[in-house]
């Protein structure tokens, strides 16, 4: 897992919520200790830049964020190297660090996504990324560079006492906002975090953890080597975006993850998918459910919804979400085919289908 904090060492950085300052209003984060201030969460990143942790960027979490829209990235680096010379144990020169950062933070702590708003915040004053953190708490960690990062994930699930990897995934992202998904994961690292998603189950296990989890990674490979940097960097203690078009193909496939991490149907046929909940066409803007279905349902007549239409004999196609979001022009849909490239030109063939779509 990336440094960050807190840590150990920052258990005196973390306070329960107060609901006096949000109107009265009781959240449930505020039963648990966290980082709950810039000022606190400012200290905490210096004293780990006095220990000589001083990466490109630091990675900003809101708790309770959710597909990467509680998430803020910042570069420090111009304070780091203005204190490049400070050593670990300097508590003036921790403090002097932590002020520093705290002014950047009033300029450049953002959420990653411009569009997020709040939920149950009525008050106007109560918006704002800072003020969330109060609200919900907030961690940092280093940012993970590399040359080709991806962001694989495994979704499992603890029955009783047993841990089963359900799933794994190369999680698609805009930035750090999760927009869709691709299974399975990387065979180069699959393997990897497959036993890694099992550790992390036992450690949950032990602490009374029941039902869906998932641990979300990073990955670069390395130039030199071609091989991998694999770190783990969240737990997820929900279901979560790569949950239904699992349960989709599943359903609608029958069979299960098999020991490699690949999904097999009960006649021991592959299967694998592309998926996304948040496809975006202005062609869909004012369209209706019906409109869609009856333009896949009549697809005898339009070889471009043809080609997508779910097949039932075969267990390959595309299964459409979201419809309630039509209107607006976004649409979820999963992509299943027979093998990697069938499901992702499967699901670049809906992409076309929609963008051509004009059944409104």
């Amino acid at each position: 897992h990336p440094a960050g904090t807190p840590s150990l060492e920052d258990e005196d950085l973390l306070t329960y919520g107060d609901a006096s300052e949000h109107g009265g209003k009781v959240y449930w984060a505020y039963n648990h200790r966290y980082i709950r201030s810039a000022h606190n969460l400012a200290v905490g990143i210096a004293r780990k830049i006095v220990r000589g942790i001083r990466p490109k960027r630091w990675i900003v979490k809101l708790n309770q964020g959710f597909s990467g829209k509680g998430n803020a990235s910042i570069d420090l680096q111009h304070i780091q190297r203005r204190f490049a010379g400070c050593k670990a144990g300097d508590n003036e020169a921790t403090l002097r660090i932590a002020e520093e950062i705290e002014k950047e933070f009033a300029i450049s702590l953002k959420c990653e996504d411009p569009k997020m708003t709040w939920f149950d915040v009525d008050e106007p004053e109560q918006v704002g990324f800072q003020t969330q953190i109060k609200r919900l708490g907030v961690i940092a960690e280093v940012f993970i560079e590399g040359e080709v990062p991806t962001s694989p994930s495994i979704q499992a699930v603890i029955e009783g006492k047993d841990v089963s990897i359900v799933s794994t995934h190369e999680q698609v992202l805009d930035g750090q906002v999760y927009s869709g998904c691709k299974n399975p994961c990387n065979s180069a690292y699959r393997a990897s975090i497959m036993d890694a998603g099992l550790k992390v189950g036992k450690f949950l296990v032990a602490h009374g953890v029941r039902g869906h989890f998932a641990v979300d990674f990073l990955a670069s490979e390395q130039p030199k080597t071609g091989s991998w940097n694999v770190h783990a960097v969240e737990v997820n203690l929900r279901q979560g975006g790569t949950t239904h078009p699992h349960c989709c193909m599943a359903l609608l496939c029958g069979g299960s993850i098999c020991s490699d991490g690949l999904f097999r149907t009960n006649e021991g046929e592959l299967r694998c998918y592309v998926a996304t909940d948040c496809h975006y066409s202005e062609n869909l803007k004012g369209c209706t459910e019906k409109s869609l279905i009856n333009a896949l349902e009549n697809s005898s007549s339009d070889p471009a919804a043809y080609k997508i239409r779910w097949n039932k004999a075969d267990r390959i196609g595309v299964v459409f979400h979201l419809f309630k979001f039509i209107s607006t022009g976004r649409i979820g849909f999963t992509a299943i085919g027979r093998n990697a490239e069938e499901s992702q030109a499967l699901y670049t063939d809906t992409v076309t289908f929609l963008e051509r779509f004009h059944g409104c």
